[in-house]
């Protein structure tokens, strides 16, 4: 099965026979792939579309939700170190996404006591009120993206990626992927949403 979204018929046709003389006998891995990111395009295309009100991008958006669950949880406020790790991004970028939030009033750095060198970025009471505002519409919307699929199909679905994504850890070695054990359909936390 060839994947025409990504190629014309005749290219597509071509990219196959070039990887079959190089002895690949499967597109398979690329088609997964080009699905996968396309499956992410829209989701973050979805995202912009419900943020677009508050010109959020998803980075911005995972960093508000990720410093609201925190405090949620009764954890102290996190430092830029955390989050970069927490939201899978360079310290520069998390620098930036954290200078426009802060220009945004929705976030605000205060110097850890402990450590005068470090700072702990916390929610504003505007980024708190957006956070609890939006969340729910979030989450209601991709419900409704699921809706094409059975409960079943879900758990499948989650399994399934699940395993991919700790392939692609074990392609990569450990300590470049988080914990797999956080995609584990049956301890993870969110799984109960889906059941």
């Amino acid at each position: 099965m060839t994947n025409h979204a990504t190629f014309s018929a005749r290219g597509a046709t071509h990219l196959e026979r070039l990887l079959a003389q190089a002895g690949v006998e499967s597109m398979h891995g690329i088609e997964i792939l080009h699905l996968v990111r396309r499956v992410a395009g829209a989701y973050d295309r979805l995202l912009n579309e419900v943020m677009g009100r508050q010109s959020l991008s998803p980075p911005r958006w995972g960093i508000l939700l990720r410093l609201w669950v925190e405090e949620q949880m009764g954890g102290e406020a996190m430092n830029p170190t955390h989050l970069s790790q927490s939201q899978r991004v360079a310290k520069n970028t998390i620098s930036d996404h954290l200078r426009a939030l802060e220009e945004e009033g929705l976030i605000e750095r205060t110097l850890d006591p402990n450590d005068r060198r470090q700072f702990k970025i916390h929610l504003t009471e505007a980024g708190r009120s957006l956070v609890q505002e939006v969340t729910p519409v979030h989450a209601q919307l991709l419900n409704e993206v699921l809706t094409i699929f059975s409960t079943e199909e879900i758990v499948q679905l989650q399994r399934l990626l699940s395993r991919l994504y700790g392939s692609l850890c074990a392609q990569l070695g450990e300590n470049d992927c988080l914990s797999t054990k956080s995609t584990n359909v049956e301890t993870h936390p969110l799984s109960k949403l889906t059941r």
